[in-house]
C-alpha cells in the first residue's frame, strides 16, 4: 500500500487495513495464539487425549463475555470500515459521528418499541372525562395530563394539569405530587391550585394517597386563595372551604368492576354544595359510584350523591385514560384490563380530587346606616332629633327602632320609611336609688333587596336638676339676710 502525504482521499487507508486485522484477531479463539512446546511421541494412540486435555484446562470465567465484546467491537469497526470505503469524501470524524447518530437512533427504536408492551409507560397519561348529569348539565366534564417527572428506584415526582368544565366557567388546575413503594402499598402526597379563567378566584389543596392492589383511599383539603368578589349587584361569591375522602375497590376475580364510596364537607353560611342555586350552611354529601373498564382505553361510571339537606343528584360518565408509548392494541385488549388495576399498573394514574370548586356566598354589602350620638348632657322634658346617616344602593324598604323607644317617647315623621323627622323627649329625671337615668337606641334598615343591616347603639343621658340645698358657687355674691328684728332700751 502506497501512503502519500497530501491527498485527503488516501490518508485513512492505513486505517482500514488496522481495522481489518483487529477484526480478524479479535474473531480468532481465547488460545489460537498459544503454542504447545510438549508434542507427545504417539499423539494419536489415545484419541480420548484431546478431549482430557480440553476439560483439564482452567477455566477463565470471562472468556464469554470477552468473546461477546469482541464479537462487537468487531462489528463496530466493520460498520466503519465499510461506511470509510463508501463514502470516501467524510472524514473519519464524520463517519464515527454518522454512525453513533445511528446506534443512537435504532437504540431510542428499541425503547419505544419495548415500552409499546407494557401498560406503564415513561410518557405519562392523558384522561378525558364527559360527565353529564340527568338535567343535561356537562359540570366536570374535562381533561387532565399526567406527566412523570422522575421515576426512581421507588420514588416517583409527577407533575398533573387540567381542564373542566363548571358552572363557574372553564376552571384550570395545575399541581405536583410524589408516590413511593412501601411494601405493598403505594403511598403519596400531592398539592395543586384551581383557578376560574372566567372570575380569576382561586383555591388550593393538598392530598395523600393509599392505594393497594384492590383498595385505594384518598382524602383532599381544599382552601380558598381569593377573597370575596362581587357578583351581581347583591351578591359576593368565593372557592368554599371543604374536604373529601375517597374510597375505590376493585373484585380481585373480576377488575373490570369497581366500586367508589366519597364523604364531602364544606363549610360556610350559604355553600352551592351541587351548583344548583340551593344554598346550605356548612353541608356534607354522600357519594356512591359503580365503574366498568371493558378495556383499559375505556372506562363508564355511573353515581349517585346526596346531601344531609336532602339534595340529590345523578351523574354518568365517560372516561377515555389513553397511556402515551403505549400500542393502541395493548390498550384495547380486555386481558390487561387487570394489570391495568394492579399496584404497578396503577403507578402513573391521575390523582383522585374534586377537579370543580365548590361556591360559597353572602350578602354584598350596600347598606349601612348609622345613628349619631346626640348631647351627652339633655334636660328633662327636652325634644331631641335623631340623626341617620345612611349608604344605600336600593330603595329604602322599612325601618324598625329597638331600645327605650317608650320611656324615650320616640316620635315618628309622618312616613315611618323616612331617614330624616325622627325625635325623642327626654323623660324626667328618676330620683329613685340605683336609677341611671340613661338611655339607649338603635335602628335596623331593610332595602328593596332584602338587605338588613342595624346601626350602632347610642347612648342619652338625663342632666340632673340642680338642688337647693347645694353650697353657693364661689364667687357669688353673698346677700345679707333680712333681720328686722328691733331693740328697744329704757
Amino acid at each position: 500500500m502506497i501512503f502519500m502525504p497530501g491527498r485527503n482521499d488516501l490518508m485513512f487507508r492505513p486505517v482500514t487495513f488496522s481495522l481489518a486485522a483487529l477484526t480478524a484477531l479479535l474473531a480468532l479463539p481465547a488460545g489460537a495464539l498459544q503454542t504447545d512446546h510438549q508434542v507427545s511421541e504417539t499423539p494419536f494412540s489415545d484419541p480420548t487425549r484431546f478431549r482430557q486435555s480440553l476439560n483439564d484446562l482452567p477455566s477463565l470465567g470471562n472468556v464469554e463475555d470477552n468473546h461477546d465484546w469482541s464479537k462487537k467491537l468487531a462489528k463496530a469497526a466493520k460498520s466503519i470500515a465499510e461506511a470509510n470505503e463508501s463514502s470516501s469524501d467524510l472524514t473519519l470524524g464524520e463517519q464515527a459521528g454518522q454512525w453513533a447518530f445511528d446506534r443512537l437512533r435504532d437504540e431510542v427504536a428499541t425503547r419505544v418499541e419495548s415500552e409499546g408492551q407494557s401498560l406503564l409507560s415513561p410518557y405519562g397519561n392523558a384522561e378525558f372525562n364527559l360527565n353529564v348529569d340527568m338535567a343535561g348539565n356537562f359540570d366536570g366534564t374535562g381533561g387532565n395530563l399526567f406527566s412523570p417527572l422522575a421515576d426512581e428506584n421507588r420514588y416517583l415526582t409527577f407533575s398533573q394539569l387540567g381542564l373542566h368544565d363548571s358552572v363557574e366557567g372553564v376552571v384550570g388546575n395545575a399541581g405536583l405530587g410524589q408516590r413511593w413503594d412501601a411494601g405493598n402499598w403505594l403511598l403519596g402526597y400531592n398539592s395543586f391550585i384551581d383557578r376560574s379563567f372566567r372570575t380569576g378566584l382561586q383555591r388550593a389543596s393538598v392530598g395523600t394517597e393509599a392505594w393497594s392492589n384492590n383498595l385505594r383511599f384518598s382524602a383532599n383539603y381544599y382552601h380558598p386563595l381569593s377573597g370575596w368578589r362581587n357578583r351581581g349587584d347583591s351578591q359576593q361569591s368565593r372557592m368554599a372551604e371543604g374536604y373529601d375522602i375517597t374510597t375505590q375497590s376493585y373484585l380481585p376475580f373480576y377488575r373490570q368492576l369497581g366500586v367508589s364510596f366519597s364523604y364531602q364537607q364544606y363549610l360556610g353560611e350559604k355553600v352551592d354544595l351541587f351548583n344548583s342555586g340551593n344554598r346550605y350552611h356548612n353541608p356534607a354529601a354522600l357519594s356512591l359510584g359503580l365503574s366498568y373498564t371493558p378495556v383499559p382505553l375505556v372506562t363508564i361510571s355511573a353515581s349517585h350523591k346526596t346531601s344531609s339537606a336532602g339534595e340529590s343528584q345523578d351523574q354518568l360518565g365517560l372516561k377515555l385514560n389513553y397511556r402515551f408509548g403505549v400500542a393502541l392494541s395493548k390498550q384495547l385488549d380486555a386481558n390487561n384490563v387487570a394489570e391495568a388495576r394492579s399496584l404497578r399498573g396503577s403507578r402513573y394514574d391521575t390523582v383522585t380530587r374534586s377537579q370543580n370548586p365548590v361556591m360559597a356566598y353572602r350578602q354584598r354589602k350596600t347598606l349601612s346606616v348609622f345613628l349619631a350620638t346626640p348631647p351627652w348632657q339633655l334636660n328633662p322634658g327636652e325634644s331631641v332629633p335623631l340623626k341617620l346617616q345612611l349608604r344605600a344602593s336600593h330603595s329604602i324598604k322599612a325601618l324598625s327602632w329597638q331600645g327605650d323607644t317608650q320611656a324615650l317617647s320616640l316620635t315618628s315623621p309622618p312616613n315611618n320609611n323616612a331617614i330624616d323627622g325622627w325625635s325623642v323627649i327626654v323623660p324626667p329625671w328618676d330620683s329613685t336609688p340605683g336609677a341611671s337615668n340613661e338611655y339607649r337606641l338603635s335602628v335596623t334598615v331593610e332595602d328593596s333587596k332584602q338587605q338588613r343591616v342595624t346601626s350602632n347603639w347610642i347612648t342619652l343621658k338625663v342632666q340632673a336638676p340642680l338642688s337647693m340645698n347645694e353650697p353657693a358657687v364661689e364667687g357669688a355674691v353673698q346677700m345679707p339676710s333680712s333681720s328686722n328684728s328691733l331693740s328697744f332700751s329704757e
